[in-house]
Formats: C-alpha cells, structure tokens, sequence
C-alpha cells in the first residue's frame, strides 16, 4: 500500500511540474508524470542526504512544497482548468491501478548488482544521511537508482520492488505520446499513428531482455528511458521551435547522467550534438541548461574528491576530465552565437564522429587484449545472445540500409548521429577496465540497452511518414 501511495504522489508531482514550466500539453504531462517525479525527488533528496536531514518528515516537506510550487506556477501560467485537474487525477488513479498487481506481488529479479542497489539505499535509509565514506564507494554505481530506492523510508518496504515496473508503464506512455506528437506534425493520420505506435511497442516488448528489465532492479533501464526523454523531447522542441520542452528535457539528461559512471561521456556527445544543431536561441536554451551543469558539474567535483584512485571505474583523472568536458562545452555554447562559430555548427556532428574514432582507435592498440576480449563478447552477444531475441540487431542492420532510401526526419541530425555515435562510445568502453564479461547481465549487453527506444523512435519517423510530406519537412529541417 505505502509504494501504491508513493507512486501516486510522484505521478502527481511529475505531472505538475511538467504542466508548470513545460508546454501546455497535458496528455504529455501526464504521460512523463512519473519518470518526471522520481527525477524530482531523488534531486530533491540529494540535498537532504548530503546534510544528514533525509528524513520522512523532511522528504514529506519538500515533496509537498515542490508540488505545491508546481501548482501555483502552473495556475499562474494560466495552465489549469476544471478539465486539466481532472484529466491529471484521473491518469494518477490509472497509472496507479496499473501499478497494484506488482505492489501487491513482488515481480523483481535482482542478482548481486541490485542487490548493492538495495543495500546502500539501505544504509542511506537508515543513517538518514549519505556520508562521504559512502559517496567514496559511488565510483562504480550509479546514484540514481540508490537514492530512488531510499525513498522506501516513506513506504516502511526493504526496498521499492514496484519500480521498475512503475517505471516502465511511465517510459511506455511517454514513448506513446511523444511518437503520436512527433508524427502528428509529420501530417500521419490518427490511426495510422495508432498503428505504429502499437507495432512498436509490441516490438520492444517481444524483446526477452526488455521485458527482463521491465522488472529487474537495476540502472539501465531508467538510463535508457531518461536518455530517450531528452533526445525526444529536444527534437520536440527543434521541431515545433518551442523551448517549452527543453527543462523537462534537461531534467532526463541530468537523470542519465546519474544513473551510470559512464553515462556522463554519452552525456557529453549528446550535449553537443543537441547544442550545436538547435534552432532554438540562445536564451531560449541558457536557463535550464546553466542549471543542468552547476547541478552535474558540482556532483561531478564532489565525487572526483572523494573516490579513491585505484577505482576500477570513475577515478579521480577521469572525473576531472567530465568536469573539464562538461564546463567546456558550456563554454562553447556561450559563444555558439558568434560569426565564427555559426559557421563551424553545421561540421560539429562530424568532427565529433572522427574525435570518438580516433580515441577508439587509440584505446584499442594501447588496450589490444582487453579490446579483442570484450569487443568480441559484446559482438557476439548482439547477434547471438537469445536475450535479444535473435531478431533485433540484424532487423535494425536492414532498416538502417532502407533508412538510406526514406526520407530523412526534419531536424533529426542530432538524433541520427546521437545513435551512431553511442554504438561508437560503447567499443570505447570495451577498452577501459577489465574485460567484460557475457550474457543478459553482461555491463555490454545492459548499457547497449540504453539505445534501443530511442532506434525504434527514430525508425517509426523514417517509415511511417508519406514520402512527400516527409521530403518537404526535411528541406525545412536542414
């Protein structure tokens, strides 16, 4: 009962907040609800964490003062009619009835990486601080999904076994919504889009390794789904020229960054990308992205403090070099307005694409063992590894060469090379560190997992749209 009422009051939140400094959209506000109120409340708890405060009445207080911000900012915006609050506690009660069957029964595979999650949102839960002792043990895991499980101090369970599952029932129904927006201005009829938005989701799900993660405690599949919500929902913006999108946009991208160690290097090439091929001013970006790096920037320093210098993982070298990356592009995009540099924007993707080879290609001779090891692992496991199904990669393989044929999506250059360049990044990992190691729980097979919504979303603006209309928005997309 205490996670039905928790999942409830953070549908709530998410929802609000989106309705208050988002697009007055309310069937994308309610759709991203959850995934917008957990991010909210893990940023909201870090504070409290770091000063020993994180407790019930504490969280209770700040959540309640968060959403009713929301509300009045919403209400002030002009944003709230009798209809909208119906329509926002009317998707609360059915995204939570959806949540009863895994509250009531415990659906959760855990193995021992989830069940390092649990303990130390354990430790954060009982001493009701996070020490920086226990932030020094944070250079291998991810803070996210630690934090998100502490927030079982409000529900009295071990752990929040109905997350995953709340989680992935919220990620379904902003893939739904944001695909049924993004094809609506592509002129696809309504059934159409029905249509394909069915297919697509049916696809995912008939993915063995995807309907493991609907209900394994772990990072990956939140990393996959905020990862998503930024590059879509900066597509969104580019594409009907409304920033209105983009807080809720960088709220995900800083959610993917503390999900993972690693996640903060896909985050610098997506950050780029989307920064550099924007058509939004900017003064139209500056806000909510000034806020999205001093809140990493400063996480990032912490940790860099803290960790020791024999991590297997982030070290304080490399988090000094994702602080330099991060204030560096932030820099560059101060100037991205200037005579010069405007001219420089349309080369970026590219001199980024050769950038990421040449350091794979550098890592893989000085790391040649570990290289072949896991590169062949990750290789194998994609093609072969029943967890996939057998069909996904070589059905991508086919709709990446037909994609060369269909018209190019408008203003998809960000998404396009985002998704190449990720598959990039990911050989890179295979250099760092000790070799990975195989199966459906391999850190290769989970992290590639991060891609996979956002290819299908990519592939259903190639396929679904008529060929004209498609060919006349790219002109305008270019």
């Amino acid at each position: 009962m205490g996670q039905l009422v928790l999942f409830f009051a953070l549908q709530l939140l998410g929802s609000w907040a989106c309705l208050a400094v988002g697009p007055k959209d309310v069937g994308l506000a309610t759709a991203m609800g959850f995934l917008t109120g957990l991010a909210v409340s893990v940023f909201l708890s870090l504070p409290l964490l770091l000063l020993g405060s994180f407790t019930v009445p504490m969280v209770v207080g700040v959540l309640t003062v968060a959403l009713s911000a929301s509300v009045w900012l919403a209400v002030r915006r002009g944003r709230v009619t009798s209809r909208t609050v119906l329509q926002l506690l009317a998707w609360a009660a059915a995204f939570t009835a959806l949540c009863v069957p895994f509250c009531v029964w415990n659906f959760a595979t855990l193995t021992y990486d989830s069940r390092v999650f649990v303990e130390y949102a354990e430790a954060l839960r009982d001493d009701h601080e996070l020490r920086l002792e226990t932030l020094s043990y944070l250079h291998s895991w991810g803070s996210l999904q630690i934090v998100a499980h502490a927030l079982s101090l409000l529900t009295g369970d071990p752990f929040l076994y109905a997350l995953a599952p709340a989680f992935s029932i919220s990620l379904g129904a902003t893939f739904a919504v944001t695909l049924y927006r993004g094809l609506g201005e592509l002129d696809v009829p309504q059934r159409r889009r029905a249509l394909a938005i069915a297919l697509v989701l049916a696809a995912m799900l008939a993915v063995p390794l995807v309907r493991l993660h609907v209900v394994y405690v772990h990072a990956n599949w939140a990393a996959a789904g905020y990862l998503f919500v930024f590059a879509t929902l900066f597509w969104l913006a580019d594409l009907k020229n409304d920033a209105a999108y983009l807080p809720a946009a960088f709220l995900a991208l800083l959610a993917f960054s503390f999900s993972r160690v690693e996640s903060p290097m896909f985050t610098a090439v997506f950050l780029v990308l989307a920064l550099s091929q924007t058509r939004l001013t900017r003064a139209a970006v500056f806000g909510p992205y000034v806020a999205f790096t001093v809140v990493l920037v400063s996480w990032l320093v912490l940790l860099t403090a803290v960790v020791p210098d024999d991590s297997e993982y982030l070290t304080p070298t490399r988090g000094v070099l994702m602080v330099v990356a991060m204030v560096g592009i932030f820099a560059a995009f101060l100037v991205r307005e200037t005579a010069i540099v405007k001219r420089l924007l349309p080369l970026v993707p590219p001199i980024v694409a050769v950038l990421c080879v040449v350091a794979v290609g550098i890592l893989s001779v000085t790391h040649l063992d570990t290289f072949q090891t896991s590169f062949g692992i990750w290789q194998h496991d994609l093609w072969l590894g029943k967890f996939w199904g057998y069909f996904q990669w070589p059905l991508f393989a086919v709709l990446t060469v037909l994609s060369f044929w269909a018209p190019t999506p408008p203003f998809s250059r960000p998404l396009r090379y985002g998704i190449a360049l990720f598959f990039v990044l990911v050989v890179l990992l295979t250099t760092l560190g000790d070799a990975y190691g195989s199966s459906r729980y391999g850190s290769l097979t989970r992290v590639t997992l991060h891609i996979v919504p956002l290819i299908w979303f990519y592939f259903a603006l190639v396929f679904v749209p008529t060929r004209s209309r498609a060919n006349r928005l790219d002109v305008v997309g270019r």
